[in-house]
């Protein structure tokens, strides 16, 4: 699938198109009243809400603007120890790499691969197995992480409290890249290019940043896990089990949610699956997506 930010090119690279996580347990809390209230956007592409599902991509974005190419979160990757998910365990032939270079890009032409946050769906083709060895997927490309990002999840895994799905993580998709020198550290406000600029969302993780994109008469956020589903759309303060500061991850997707409704930014989730994307519209008090045909 491929979509346009002004003069951006904009392919989806998917790794898992339906991966299904338990309702109650994924997004405690939920309201079912207002699930049931927008039933028709939601299913099938969302929701199950008949066996409690929520339904989800794990994709990354390919960004082409200004002759540089972008690459946006690393997804799952293979051959990578994951048993807690037994679907993604040591997985191989997944033809991810495949799909990339379907899409016209080798690779070796990725410039910036930008991880949203550090989570195991997140940096997984940051690194392949070569000779027994974790090295670069992406030879040449420069990988963003946010400076508190890492700082946070280094601390916990050095003091031996970070979860071991993350732990593993780091040690095979991220530190590898650290000591390969491939890494720049970035905060607030780091321009990739005109246009293009980071932001903190924190609350899912305590350093996850969005790349915002301002042009002149386009605007987008890659939001990551800011949002993961349409349902906290429709309730903004659902946060995900999975978040680590719930509050926080309330309050920072309301003001995503508030900004993108004011000013027509398109916002790019790091999960929908279907079209991928959407506009956010004022509904009563609240939130409703705007989904556009063309993104499926």
């Amino acid at each position: 699938m491929q979509f346009a930010i002004g003069d951006a090119t904009v392919d989806v690279i998917v790794d898992d198109d339906d991966f299904g996580l338990p309702l109650a347990e994924f997004l405690p809390g939920y309201d079912r009243g207002l699930i049931e209230a927008h039933r028709a956007t939601l299913e099938p592409v969302f929701i199950d809400l008949a066996r409690g599902v929520a339904k989800h991509a794990i994709q990354s974005f390919v960004v082409r603007t200004g002759g540089r190419t972008l690459l946006i979160d690393a997804c799952i990757g293979e051959h990578k120890d994951i048993p807690e998910i037994p679907a993604w365990h040591r997985r191989r032939g997944s033809g991810f790499l495949d799909r990339l270079r379907t899409c016209g890009v080798d690779p070796a032409g990725i410039d910036v691969v930008f991880c949203t946050h550090l989570h195991v769906d997140h940096v997984g083709w940051n690194t392949r197995q070569d000779n027994g060895r974790w090295q670069p997927t992406f030879p040449n490309a420069r990988y963003l992480f946010g400076r508190r990002e890492l700082a946070d999840w280094m601390t916990q895994h050095d003091a031996g409290r970070a979860p071991p799905i993350h732990a593993r993580a780091l040690e095979q998709s991220v530190i590898p890249i650290v000591d390969a020198g491939r890494v720049d550290l970035v905060d607030d406000g780091h321009q990739l290019g005109p246009g293009l600029r980071l932001v903190p969302l924190p609350g899912h993780t305590s350093g996850q940043m969005g790349l915002m994109v301002d042009y002149a008469q386009h605007r987008a956020i890659f939001c990551g896990d800011a949002v993961h589903n349409p349902v906290q759309i429709f309730q903004p303060n659902l946060s995900t089990s999975s978040c680590a500061d719930p509050q926080l991850a309330g309050e920072t997707r309301a003001k995503i949610l508030a900004e993108a409704a004011d000013s027509g930014r398109l916002v790019i989730p790091a999960h929908f699956r279907g079209p991928r994307c959407a506009h956010i519209r004022r509904d009563g008090g609240g939130y409703a997506p705007v989904f556009d045909a063309r993104h499926r």
